[in-house]
């Protein structure tokens, strides 16, 4: 049996797990009643049960189009397969190979992964394609841990002599170009590129029974995890050695506060106002006067570092804090967070025996004045404790969940009475529909307890009981120009930076802090801190195109096709690109809903512009090298170009440049002859007779008065040549 909260194995018939003493059976959402692992409906009130992502659902998020990705690649094999397989006869290693890939399949699903393919008596496995997810690399770590403790020592998967499975894996995070490939017969999602390649390397190189991780790998998953430094390895092919890391345990992770616990923080800035708030509202909390916080703001705008900091301040104030944190993997499972505010409140840990779990839920009824027999049952059965819950056999599913809520909102009450007390809930935006109930109970008693609910999560997300009178929410702004470039000179350290490149920095973050520090490493590892851009990290890409892939098909390549035409565009130009079935029209309005784009109005037209400069470049990072060309030749058709006059010729011309690359010094995008490449001489002289066109339409139907970059570049008669050495009579 696989425990849900700590994912190790229990043997087979044991009810409890035999690490961390959580029930093993699952719980019904809707009505909380318990379900034997497998079923798929509730046998008391028929709710279909939510076991995590099937292979069926991943298939219909499959693109077919290749895209490039940020994914964490997972390989995963069999030790010595070949003499177990000669020990063991065809049938017997038949019969084991498909236990085994039933338990891998298991734990790979349950964090959204998708095993792409089967390698005989091994797998690889993609995080984070096709089912988009900006923690694939916590995911993927997390799911080869996962199937390291179900086909370990302990685990059901053993050969009929009694021999246990051995495994050895590689994980790797980085770019590739997935999609599918193969023909009308046959077609496989996959990921190609050196990313996969380093992952299957890692894997050949992993110790048996271990699991083995790159530097890139160990860099997402710091906190999460402990790992070994194994030093440098030679890959075969590679100039440059790799680091590897071994990962050893899972570190049981209640918050964001252990994340910060292992990364070197920037300067705190531009949040003085919000933190002054959140003292002031305490304040009032602490004389009897409830309050309700929501602290809303876009992914690494800073909501966590400010309840950090927070926190930090309240050393010299007599207050309880208390804090849970959902996770996107954990929306399935109910009452996650409830368990863990209630280990919180009664100082339980995972390892604590179920003696000790009972002794310390009656103690803390009893000391906080509430009845233990009257509500231990409720909390014990919350910790998947059968001792002491025998009468709440006769109770109903829906009275059992009342009974966990009452329980532990008296609990939170009581203490309150004696001392001021925090609640903070992170990402709310991940919370169960369970656990929600229970915040919305919680949030009805606050105006009349010496208690601050905090409670974080993103734009779209709308926290219960925010209406209230005793509720405030705290939306964060992007920062400063100046608390911006704070925040660079703190992350850099000691390194010196042109201004040059600290202007980028600014332009591409825009005030975000998370996008701040990373781009300023970035800039320093990439060593471009005296010229050239930085590229965007893989953390900040990784949380951006999660955000793009969640968008719906059509509304997602509107917005590829727009990042093409740059940071600014017009709409009518995109419809003149568009050639899919969906409305362009609405994508467009649904992307500024969503507060991807918004409109700057104009006397000429109407012009979308992108929320965030680094969305569009992300945007356009996905496009493969072909759909890129094929879009960049949209404005200089003849059916567009009524609408790009207005952009200028030399922005068209550039898009012409763009377009087709067959040519070194002047791609061309006008030919429209038989699916072959351009010869030289054809770019070159399609790009010509593009200007002059252009140039023509310019002067006829734009004429100085209107244009933006006119008279210098419209009336230009000057073509552009070829620079390319060779023959090309451009």
């Amino acid at each position: 049996m696989h425990c849900p909260r700590c994912h190790a194995e229990s043997r087979d018939g044991a009810k409890f797990c035999e690490d961390c003493g959580s029930r093993l059976a699952v719980r019904c959402s809707s009505c909380g009643s318990e379900v034997s692992v497998g079923k798929r409906f509730c046998g008391t009130c028929g709710h279909p049960i939510d076991h995590g992502p099937t292979e069926p659902r991943l298939a219909a998020r499959i693109a077919l189009d290749g895209e490039h990705k940020l994914v964490t690649v997972l390989f995963c094999d069999i030790v010595n397969s070949t003499g177990l397989a000669e020990r063991l006869g065809a049938e017997q290693m038949h019969t084991l190979l498909n236990r085994f890939f039933e338990r891998a399949l298991s734990e790979v699903h349950r964090y959204e992964g998708t095993i792409n393919q089967f390698l005989g008596d091994g797998f690889m496995a993609l995080f984070g394609a096709p089912v988009p997810h900006e923690d694939h690399a916590r995911r993927a770590v997390l799911a080869a841990f996962g199937i390291q403790q179900a086909i370990g020592e302990r685990a059901e998967v053993k050969a009929v002599n009694g021999e246990a499975l051995t495994l050895r894996m590689g994980l790797n995070t980085g770019p590739v170009v997935a999609g599918t490939i193969g023909d009308q017969l046959r077609t496989d999602y996959t990921a190609v590129g050196d990313t996969t390649n380093l992952a299957a390397r890692l894997q050949q190189l992993a110790e048996p029974g271990t699991i083995l991780v790159s530097d890139t790998t160990a860099r997402l998953v710091t906190g999460d995890v402990e790992m070994d430094a194994l030093g440098a390895f030679q890959i075969k092919g590679k100039t440059d050695s790799i680091q590897g890391y071994r990962v050893t345990a899972i570190r049981p992770r209640r918050s964001s506060r252990h994340g910060f616990e292992h990364r070197n923080l920037s300067a705190f800035v531009g949040r003085d106002r919000e933190l002054r708030t959140l003292h002031e509202l305490l304040g009032l909390a602490e004389g009897g006067q409830g309050q309700l916080v929501g602290i809303v703001g876009e992914a690494g705008v800073g909501k966590s570092r400010l309840v950090h900091e927070f926190r930090r301040s309240l050393t010299e104030r007599r207050a309880t804090f208390q804090e849970v944190h959902c996770f996107s993997y954990d929306r399935a499972v109910p009452y996650l967070p409830l368990i863990d505010l209630l280990r919180d409140g009664a100082q339980i840990t995972p390892r604590d025996s179920t003696d000790v779990a009972v002794t310390r839920v009656r103690r803390t009824l009893e000391e906080l004045g509430l009845e233990a027999d009257v509500h231990a049952p409720f909390l014990l059965r919350l910790l998947g404790i059968d001792e002491g819950t025998e009468r709440l056999a006769a109770l109903t599913p829906d009275r059992i969940k009342s009974g966990i809520f009452e329980a532990l909102c008296q609990m939170t009450l009581m203490s309150s009475k004696k001392r001021p007390i925090v609640i903070l809930a992170e990402d709310l935006h991940w919370i169960d529909v369970t656990s929600e109930e229970f915040v919305q109970l919680l949030a009805d008693a606050v105006p009349g307890a010496a208690m601050l609910l905090l409670m974080t999560y993103r734009p779209g997300y709308r926290p219960p009981r925010l209406e209230k009178s005793c509720a405030t929410q705290l939306a964060l702004r992007s920062l400063s120009t100046e608390d911006s470039r704070r925040i660079v000179s703190s992350a850099a350290r000691d390194e010196t930076m042109d201004d040059t490149v600290v202007d980028t920095i600014l332009g591409k973050a825009e005030g975000n802090a998370f996008f701040l520090e990373e781009l300023t490493r970035a800039v320093l590892e990439q060593k471009t801190a005296q010229a050239g851009s930085p590229t965007v990290p893989g953390t900040v890409q990784a949380v951006l195109a999660a955000r793009i892939d969640r968008l719906d098909d059509d509304t997602k390549r509107v917005l590829q096709a727009a990042s093409v035409l740059g940071r600014e565009f017009s709409p009518r130009l995109v419809e003149q690109m568009w050639d899919g079935a969906g409305s362009v029209s609405s994508c467009l309005k649904a992307l500024q809903t969503l507060e991807f784009l918004y409109e700057r109005t104009s006397p000429d037209n109407p012009t979308l512009v992108f929320q965030h400069a680094l969305t569009q470049e992300v945007a356009f990072s996905t496009l493969l090298n072909e759909h890129r060309r094929i879009l960049h030749a949209a404005p200089s058709a003849p059916s567009s170009t009524s609408f790009a006059i207005g952009w200028g010729l030399t922005w068209i011309r550039s898009h012409v440049m763009r377009s087709r690359p067959t040519c070194p010094g002047a791609p061309s995008s006008t030919c429209t002859r038989a699916a072959r490449p351009c010869s030289r001489r054809e770019p070159c002289v399609t790009l010509s007779n593009a200007s002059i066109r252009l140039s023509r339409w310019c002067r006829v139907s734009n004429p100085p008065s209107r244009r933006r970059d006119a008279p210098s570049i419209c009336g230009s008669t000057s073509t552009p040549r070829c620079s390319s050495s060779e023959t090309c009579p451009g």
